[in-house]
């Protein structure tokens, strides 16, 4: 067999994020670079190679149909964190909010997601409908636009153009009728109502419908070069003795494709050709042959990226920090089409409907705008045989010829008399998750809506239950749904359950990955099974995966709750931001500020620590009683552009209240605002301080703002009120011993005791219960909050 030299890409880890690294470094076959990277000089390929070892960059596309205000603010408060990208108008790179968990929030569980406000869409995978758009304002003006998608699934860049464009028909087409339900009910999830879905060979369409659409986008099937960071095996094929032939076989299709579109495009209208590849075999060798065709080259907006000197866009992984990709725009020619031809068509009749008589569509459209509050979209009421009522497009010749080869002839608007599932997805409104996602299932998600039901599952039982339901629908769960279940059982730290999923896998012949493995290891580290994460790690090493940032952050947690630090020190070269911050934290447990300082400085050479690593190194300080360094890891914070949240505040409030600096506990009290754990905190350092009358200011001031106080602030507040009480009852004691007579002071001072000083159900008497009583009686509804969250609570 043939031997092919390959060159190592650089791996490296996220400088901004300690995001998790690759599954494995790629490799670069010398015969890849000599074909695809022979125009770039060296120190631009050193940086191409080093950016492909670096992980992808997750990013999102808002849609403008279904966006509600806030959409960043309510992002936010689930973890998520937008920047521009600089690629698209609704563009955003997500960076998501570091949290000491192994496993990073995910898109699919948001409601934004589910609703269809937002859509998983790469950067540049935005760019071919963004340079369309550009190209469409000056070409077609505002008129509405007829669209081909001839490669349609899973829906980003068809949705992006019902976002983007102004259209009155969107033909997406998908040949496998598992994607094409898929298609479907993405589109629905994202408001479109102008689509309709098509199931065919994408080479016929072309011969079927001539010179019929405005606009034909060929996002074609290509080899995948430009995902290196998503696949680090994309490269490989280069290396393979059939390369040539695999290679020759995609080039036909695509130029079969591109044929089909350019013969279904009308004259004067746009073509636009993307492939998220790098060799110029599926990119302008390409173009040229459909230049062959008369097509003329439409120069790209250079604003966006450098076009090549024949005008397409090319985006190399390194530039921008992204995926490859490679985008062309065509013109084709006015010429002389006979009207005639296009409107020749048979009666609705003749196609199987009958269209709905003016007074019926009065009373559907009443009807749908009471119960949906949304007003029907333009287009041909009718009902088919069955009776149930559909919306067709205008362009009834168009939608005749297609006709036997859609999922539907158009959006479905009743069902048996009732409203369809399909228009409720389109109309949206306030949904929750639940009844989304049942909508987008019924709809024809299939196995994405089923992943996205196990994903949004709050704990290990329901995402067990959707995993189940899952396979009663014949549903075949791919690896992405076994490491969704896996992650439920590790949130839940049930290892148990995770090693019987991840045996399940084995069975089923789903070959485990590193993200199988690593979320393995956690859901044993959470559970406390030292032995069983050790295990599973070895077994990984030995099927010749290699571990990543996140494995070695999951078998660094099992270490440490364990007790062995000196094994989780063993791992220190090898984490990333959440293990290095798991790492200090332990550090501050037993007040080592030598060793939480040196592994600041060590995260610090290959990432930046974030908010809850400083607050670990503040925790350590205080731990150690040495308020001054504590003091200076928050101006070190506050210089990085961190903002201290409530954690942050708490820690160094804690840590004066322990030293009895209340001055400055205070002026940090006020700084952070009250809150629940601020005023835990604070009522604590007026404890240390046997301050217990402000302690209780600052719980009635708590309890006035309306927020209720949990078992732990009615705990701290207790243990206050019970030193003063048995301060006060000695005093008492040695008055009796002198009179013989409870003293009037000391009755008045347990009346006024608050509910919190009680302690648990079983101790207590009698006596305490009246006065608990009378006490709920006195103080009102705010000391109500604080019985029931005393009795509850313990």
């Amino acid at each position: 067999m043939l031997r092919v030299a390959m060159v190592d890409v650089p791996h490296v880890a996220h400088q901004a994020t300690g995001r998790a690294r690759m599954r494995r470094a790629p490799k670069a076959p010398r015969r890849f670079l000599a074909n695809v990277c022979a125009g770039l000089g060296g120190c631009e390929l050193r940086r191409l190679l080093r950016s492909c070892g670096r992980p992808p960059r997750s990013a999102l596309r808002v849609s403008r149909r279904r966006a509600r205000p806030q959409l960043g603010r309510r992002l936010a408060r689930e973890g998520f964190h937008l920047s521009p990208s600089p690629l698209s108008a609704d563009g955003f790179f997500i960076n998501v909010q570091e949290t000491l968990s192994c496993q990073a929030p995910l898109l699919g569980h948001s409601l934004m997601h589910h609703s269809g406000e937002v859509y998983g869409q790469e950067a540049t995978s935005t760019l071919p409908i963004e340079s369309l758009r550009a190209v469409a304002e000056q070409t077609f003006g505002d008129q509405p636009l007829c669209v081909l998608d001839l490669c349609a699934a899973p829906g980003s860049k068809a949705s992006q153009v019902a976002s983007q464009l102004h259209i009155d028909l969107l033909v997406a087409n998908e040949p496998q009728k598992t994607r094409a339900a898929l298609l479907q009910a993405n589109l629905l999830r994202a408001g479109v109502s102008e689509a309709l879905i098509l199931s065919m060979d994408g080479t016929r369409i072309g011969a079927i419908m001539p010179n019929a659409f405005d606009v034909v986008l060929v996002d074609a099937p290509c080899s995948g070069e430009g995902n290196i960071r998503k696949d680090p095996s994309a490269w490989d094929r280069w290396a393979h003795n059939d390369h040539p032939q695999q290679l020759q076989s995609r080039l036909n299709l695509q130029k079969d494709l591109m044929s089909s579109g350019w013969q279904a495009l009308r004259p004067g209208g746009l073509l636009v050709y993307s492939t998220c590849t790098l060799n110029h075999e599926e990119n302008e060798r390409q173009c040229c042959q459909l230049q062959e065709q008369g097509a003329q080259v439409v120069r790209l907006d250079e604003q966006l990226v450098p076009s090549t000197p024949e005008g397409f866009l090319r985006v190399w992984p390194h530039w921008l920090d992204v995926e490859g990709f490679f985008v062309a725009c065509f013109y084709k020619e006015t010429t002389h089409v006979d009207p005639a031809a296009q409107m020749d068509c048979l009666s609705l009749g003749k196609m199987g409907f009958r269209r709905l008589k003016t007074s019926e569509v009065a009373g559907l459209q009443e009807r749908v705008l009471q119960e949906l509050h949304f007003s029907l979209p333009p287009g041909i009421p009718v009902m088919d045989k069955e009776e149930d009522v559909f919306l067709l497009t205008k362009r009834l010749p168009l939608l005749q010829k297609l006709l036997p080869h859609t999922l539907l002839p158009g959006i479905r608007l009743l069902s048996k008399q009732q409203i369809s599932k399909e228009l409720r997805l389109v109309a949206g409104g306030n949904l929750s998750s639940e009844e989304w996602l049942d909508l987008y299932k019924s709809a024809g998600g299939g196995l994405g809506a089923s992943s996205l039901s196990l994903k949004s599952a709050v704990d290990a039982p329901t995402a067990w239950k959707a995993f189940q339901e899952m396979k009663q629908q014949r549903l075949e769960p791919d690896i992405v749904s076994y490491n969704t279940l896996l992650n439920a059982f590790a949130k839940d730290s049930d290892g148990a359950g995770a090693q019987e999923v991840f045996n399940e896998m084995t069975d089923v012949s789903v070959t485990p990955g590193v993200v199988s493995f690593s979320v393995l290891i956690e859901a044993h580290a959470r559970a406390g099974h030292r032995k069983a994460a050790e295990q599973a790690f070895r077994i990984m090493q030995e099927l010749g995966l290699q571990p990543n940032e996140v494995t070695y952050t999951a078998l660094l947690r099992a270490r440490l709750l364990s007790g062995d630090l000196l094994g989780a020190e063993d791992l220190q070269n090898e984490l990333n931001v959440v293990g290095y911050t798991l790492l200090i934290d332990a550090y501050a447990r037993v007040g080592n500020v030598e060793k939480a300082e040196a592994a600041v400085d060590a995260l610090s050479m290959n990432a930046a620590p974030n908010l809850a690593t400083y607050t670990a190194l503040m925790k350590a300080y205080s731990r150690a009683h040495q308020l001054q360094g504590a003091e200076a890891v928050m101006s070190r914070m506050k210089a990085q552009g961190l903002e201290p949240n409530s954690i942050t505040y708490v820690t160094l409030i804690a840590a004066h209240g322990k030293a009895k600096s209340l001055q400055r506990a205070e002026e940090l009290y006020k700084e952070q605002g009250p809150n629940l754990a601020s005023a835990t905190a604070m009522i604590g350092a007026y404890g240390r301080a046997k301050d217990a009358e402000r302690a209780q200011g600052v719980f009635d001031e708590l309890c006035a703002q309306t927020v209720r106080p949990d078992a732990i602030c009615c705990r701290q507040l207790s243990q206050e009120q019970r030193k003063r009480s048995r301060k006060r009852s000695c005093s008492n004691h040695k008055c009796e011993a002198l009179t013989g007579a409870r003293p009037q002071s000391e009755r008045k001072v347990y009346c006024k005791l608050q509910p919190s000083v009680l302690l648990s159900r079983e101790r207590i008497c009698n006596a305490s219960r009246n006065a608990f009583e009378a006490s709920i009686a006195s103080h009102g509804r705010a000391r109500q909050f604080c019985a029931e969250g005393c009795c509850s609570g313990f």
